[in-house]
């Protein structure tokens, strides 16, 4: 239910530049700061754009580019969110960063922005590390000679849609802007995210990519740019 929201401003912000006949003007700035939560961390630094509209000066659709990281400890990683196999990998560490280009939307209040993007496409990297592969099962598949022993793995590489598609890299945020000055803010939200682990050599049922989602609050400094 987290991402009906998310999406309902994206379709939002598709539909409405192409009803505006002038556009007003871009702005852009650098939000930077980390989320936090039960010892995991998600750092990132967001350089985004944001087009305003003659008829809607109020509403802005943004982009631009997030550098992301996630880092965290002991924690088990999925085939898929609805997978019906019991197979896991399991980390006593995890660490990933990425880059990735994102979408936006938010709405100008006083000094306020109020606002969601999500990234949507982008690419991942970090330590390769061993994940012990386990399935509670007494039916053996094409992973059985890996049952209960540590598999290689990497953060994949190639990511596209982490808020629809499983076992992708990525984040997604609402969040509050508020600007303390005309060259100052601070952002404080919510990151909704996902870390994917690709393993070198294919287990039950093909599966190569693992994952899990993540959920905590952030806090950033936000600077305008080119303004």
């Amino acid at each position: 239910m987290k991402k009906f929201p998310l999406l309902f401003l994206f379709v939002i912000a598709a539909v409405l530049p192409a009803k505006s006949q002038s556009l007003a003007r871009v702005t852009s700035g650098l939000d930077i700061g980390t989320g936090y939560l039960d010892q995991e961390w998600a750092p990132a630094a967001t350089y985004h754009q944001e087009l305003s509209l003659s008829n809607f000066p109020w509403f802005r659709v943004g982009w631009g580019i997030r550098a992301w990281g996630y880092y965290a400890g002991r924690n088990d990683l999925l085939p898929k969110s609805t997978a019906l196999s019991a197979d896991t990998l399991k980390f006593g560490r995890l660490s990933s960063s990425g880059v990735s280009f994102l979408l936006g939307a938010n709405v100008r209040i006083w000094r306020i922005d109020l606002g969601a993007n999500t990234d949507l496409a982008g690419i991942a990297f970090g330590i390769k590390r061993g994940g012990l592969y386990t399935k509670p099962s007494l039916f053996e598949g094409a992973g059985a000679p890996y049952y209960n022993d540590y598999v290689s793995s990497n953060p994949s590489t190639l990511n596209a849609l982490p808020l629809l598609v499983d076992r992708q890299n990525g984040q997604s945020e609402v969040y509050l802007r508020y600007w303390i000055t005309d060259r100052l803010g601070i952002k404080l939200g919510y990151t909704y995210g996902q870390v994917a682990y690709s393993t070198e050599v294919k287990l039950d049922n093909g599966h190569r990519r693992f994952s899990k989602t993540y959920g905590m609050p952030f806090a950033s400094i936000a600077f305008p740019l080119y303004n």
